[in-house]
């Protein structure tokens, strides 16, 4: 790929995040949820009860900001933690009957955007783009994220 079109491409990519980020933040508002504490909620929705170092290193966050998030969560009675029964040392996080309560508006919300964003693709269009993004993130994983973990 030549520079310019790695550029555009780049570009692309960034705008999208930024958009969508701030759509998803701006409904978000009105269940008194942060991006990173939707993601919190989208993990234990999927594993309730996963161990808080696990769910901060599967949401790519070290020990104080997972922590910090989960704090805030208890606040907002949307997570509980637990010490596990096997091992008093290891922290679990489950989720409230609150939490569980907003998950189908929180979902629809997000299938609507995805639907609104991809009103005009076939699904083929839909299909290659998933293949694509996959691809990409794979990349990011093999070649990116050691370089990282290294510190290089």
């Amino acid at each position: 790929m030549d520079t310019a079109t790695f550029k555009t491409v780049n570009e692309l990519i960034g705008v999208i995040h930024r958009y969508m980020r701030r759509f998803f933040e701006s409904q978000m508002k009105k269940y008194d949820i942060t991006p990173p504490q939707f993601e919190v909620l989208m993990t234990l929705w999927n594993e309730d009860g996963i161990v808080l170092s696990e769910l901060g290193r599967r949401l790519s966050r070290d020990g104080p900001t997972i922590t910090g998030i989960i704090d805030r969560m208890e606040k907002k009675k949307l997570v509980i933690r637990k010490r596990s029964m096997r091992d008093r040392r290891v922290i679990q996080v489950y989720l409230t009957p609150h939490a569980w309560e907003i998950k189908e508006n929180l979902m629809s919300m997000q299938m609507d955007a995805g639907k609104d964003i991809t009103n005009n693709f076939t699904q083929e269009d839909i299909t290659a783009l998933n293949t694509m993004l996959r691809r990409i993130l794979s990349n990011i994983e093999e070649k990116i994220l050691p370089r990282i973990d290294n510190g290089t």
